[in-house]
Formats: C-alpha cells, sequence, structure tokens
C-alpha cells in the first residue's frame, strides 16, 4: 500500500465531500433559513436533501483526479456489487429490519421512563381517524419498503462515507481509529444542519454544541453498524438501505407517546435523541466487536 498516495486520497476526498456540501449547507443558513420552520418539508429543505448526493460525487471526482480508476467491485472499487452468496442475503435483509428494532426499543425506553407519557389516544406524527389506526400497525414494513426504494439521498451518502472513505481510513489507521475518527468527522459534516434544527430542534440546553457533540456521538455508533455491513457484504447497498429506513423512523410505539407529557431533563431535544438511539448504540457496539473480530484487508 502505498500510504502516502491514500492519504493524499482521503484528503482529496474530505476537501470535496465538505466543500461542495457546505456551501450548500451555508447558502442555507444565511438565507435565513430554520429547517422545517413550519413543520413541513419545504422547497428548500428538498433542495438541500440534494446535497447529501455530494459526498458519492465527492468520492467520483477524487477517483478521476488521483487516477484511481472506477472499478465497480472488488479491491479499491465503488462496491456497488450485490450478491445473496455465502448467507451475504442475511445482512440484506438486516439491514431493512434492524432500524424498526433498535426504534421501537428507544421508544419502550422512553415509555419506561416517562409512562405518564403513554397515551393511546394521541395521533402523533399523522392525524389519522379510528377507521384508519390499523395503518399504525404496518408502519414499519411500509416504511422498510418505500425507504428502501428511495434510498437515493442515503446512497449519495454511504457511497461517499462507507464506499470511499472507511476503506481509506481503515487501511491506514486500523479499524477502530477509523471508526471513531470517521464517525467524528461524518458529524461535523451535518453540524450546519444541525444549527439550524435539523434532528434536535433549537430548543434544548447547551444549543447548538450539546448538538453538535449528539450529533458526533449517534454517527460514531451509526457507523460501526453501517461499516459492519459493507464489509460483510462487500457492497454499500445494505449500508444505504438501513440509513434509508432509519431516517424513516420505523416503529408503531411512536404513535402512542404524547411529548407534551415527558418532562423535565428526558424533554430536551438532544437528551430525548440520545435516549432514542440508545439501543442503536448497544448494537452497534456489539456489530463492532464482531467486526474487529473480522479479517479487514488493510
Amino acid at each position: 500500500m502505498d500510504r502516502k498516495m491514500e492519504t493524499k486520497r482521503l484528503f482529496v476526498y474530505l476537501a470535496f465531500a465538505f466543500g461542495f456540501t457546505w456551501i450548500i449547507f451555508f447558502a442555507y443558513i444565511f438565507s435565513g433559513n430554520i429547517w422545517m420552520a413550519d413543520g413541513t418539508l419545504s422547497g428548500m429543505d428538498q433542495f438541500v436533501c440534494l446535497a447529501m448526493l455530494f459526498p458519492a460525487l465527492a468520492a467520483l471526482l477524487t477517483r478521476y483526479v488521483t487516477r484511481e480508476g472506477f472499478a465497480v467491485t472488488g479491491r479499491d472499487s465503488l462496491l456497488l456489487g450485490i450478491s445473496f452468496r455465502d448467507g451475504k442475503w442475511i445482512y440484506f435483509v438486516l439491514a431493512m429490519i434492524l432500524p424498526w428494532v433498535y426504534f421501537e426499543l428507544g421508544y419502550a425506553l422512553m415509555l419506561l421512563l416517562s409512562p405518564k407519557a403513554f397515551d393511546p389516544s394521541y395521533p402523533a406524527l399523522l392525524e389519522i381517524t379510528e377507521q384508519e389506526r390499523p395503518i399504525i400497525y404496518i408502519q414499519p414494513l411500509t416504511m422498510m419498503i418505500s425507504g428502501t426504494i428511495a434510498s437515493f439521498a442515503a446512497f449519495g451518502e454511504e457511497a461517499g462515507w462507507r464506499g470511499y472513505m472507511m476503506p481509506k481510513m481503515i487501511k491506514l489507521w486500523g479499524a477502530k481509529k477509523a471508526v471513531a475518527f470517521g464517525g467524528i468527522l461524518w458529524g461535523i459534516w451535518h453540524w450546519p444542519l444541525t444549527y439550524v434544527g435539523h434532528n434536535f430542534g433549537r430548543d434544548y440546553v447547551g444549543y447548538p454544541f450539546t448538538g453538535f457533540a449528539a450529533m458526533c456521538v449517534m454517527c460514531v455508533f451509526m457507523g460501526m453498524i453501517l461499516t459492519f455491513l459493507t464489509y460483510r457484504t462487500g457492497s454499500i447497498w445494505p449500508a444505504a438501505f438501513l440509513h434509508a429506513v432509519n431516517n424513516s423512523s420505523p416503529s408503531i410505539l411512536q404513535y402512542f407517546i404524547n411529548p407534551d407529557k415527558i418532562t423535565g431533563w428526558k424533554a430536551d431535544g438532544a437528551v430525548s435523541f440520545v435516549i432514542l438511539l440508545l439501543p442503536m448504540m448497544v448494537i452497534a457496539v456489539f456489530l463492532f466487536v464482531k467486526f474487529a473480530d473480522m479479517k479487514v484487508d488493510a
């Protein structure tokens, strides 16, 4: 391995990924926008979502300017192949189901900490009639299907972070340091959106700095899962599927939680986010241990 060239490619990639995306993010901020200011995804919000494709673009540009080539599968490739052989199909299924598991556990944990928040009559997130209530119970399945099909933004991120950045970091520094540094960088990349209220809103203790920290923590743990899936399958697609389904927040319990009945420190936006994703973090550590035991080509 030519460490000097791999280091150069890594930093060129990061310059492209941060540069292109932050131009859009900061243009959004300086135009006076707040994320989902009226509670719905506006045209400007949707435009910002297109920036999620830039990590993939950054990977392609880096490959071009450093003459790395565009192999589709195999060593140092784009990792675009899909194979269900040797039990790999299990990880594709896991990618679609796992977000439902940890979100359901996360909401259960929230109810355990705030049992008074349980409200069977509360139509959380959707204004639904009594006749439409059965839709709640198939919501996780619909989110798995729609999230997987419409995974363009998640693909844009995963083609860059897991498809390009992580292999470079693992080669240079090993799996443990790569997952930590890679997750922190991925979290920092989100900071401009965190500043305008993405994920946590803006009404929490220590805004925006506790949000910045929480985003980095979440990205480190989520990165453990996404990197594990990528290396187990030799493909970025399971990571893209899990990322997309995760973003759709599949859960049944969420419809029966009245956030107005969550009080005290548990009502803080950043704190509630960490509580919700605590089961994901536990699962991430378990999978990372498995990943660390794997023979990773460095």
